[in-house]
């Protein structure tokens, strides 16, 4: 995977690349990007275990089934708004067929509910998803351009903790800990801004 954000502007998207044919290389790096996404979502509208494998196979399914269809849009949408659409209706779709068959699931009897696709909470949810996802994506890719240090610091700065507090828990100056933050910052939103390329042929705004 490259690891220079400034290489990729003119490449495609991957998600026109998997969907002009949802087989080979471009799909199995589209599951690798998103399948954990997908298994964070299902994890927050609380799928665990067996039922969590079920609904995962069955995104998995239907984004195989749809990618050849889906249309990027060069406006304002976003691909993670049609697969947060398709997640969704699976969740939905396994918990009425698991109510009707009157089978046990890990999930209460609300879920349904709080799933609705109209509740704003759930948009929310997965945006706030889909940006963790992407900073730990980014972060990922650049283990090897940083020492484990630099990125302990940055991974420390995320969580709020004050450069004091940094400083002392790694054994570093105070200077060095402003430095390495600075320098591993600009270099997240650099790779955060070619993974939004990658995966959705655009950097959010």
């Amino acid at each position: 995977m490259p690891q220079h954000p400034d290489l990729l502007p003119t490449r495609r998207s991957l998600i026109v690349r998997a969907s002009s044919g949802p087989d080979g290389k471009p799909w199995e790096d589209l599951l690798k990007y998103y399948d954990s996404f997908i298994t964070k979502i299902l994890l927050r509208m609380g799928f665990r275990d067996m039922d969590l494998e079920d609904v995962r196979q069955q995104v998995s399914l239907k984004l195989w089934q749809g990618l050849g269809s889906y249309q990027p849009d060069e406006g304002r949408a976003r691909f993670r708004n049609w697969l947060s659409t398709l997640i969704r209706n699976c969740a939905i779709d396994w918990i009425r067929a698991h109510r009707w068959q009157h089978a046990e699931t890990s999930l209460e009897s609300e879920d349904l509910e709080r799933m609705d696709p109209e509740r704003p909470e759930i948009e929310g949810m997965i945006e706030q998803e889909w940006q963790r996802h992407v900073v730990d994506l980014a972060i990922g890719n650049l283990r090897q351009v940083f020492s484990g240090k630099a990125l302990q610091v940055f991974a420390l700065s995320l969580r709020g903790e004050s450069v004091d507090s940094i400083a002392e828990r790694l054994k570093l100056r105070r200077e060095s800990v402003y430095v390495l933050k600075t320098r591993v910052k600009a270099r997240v939103r650099l790779e955060i801004a070619r993974l939004q390329l990658e995966l959705e042929g655009h950097p959010d705004e």
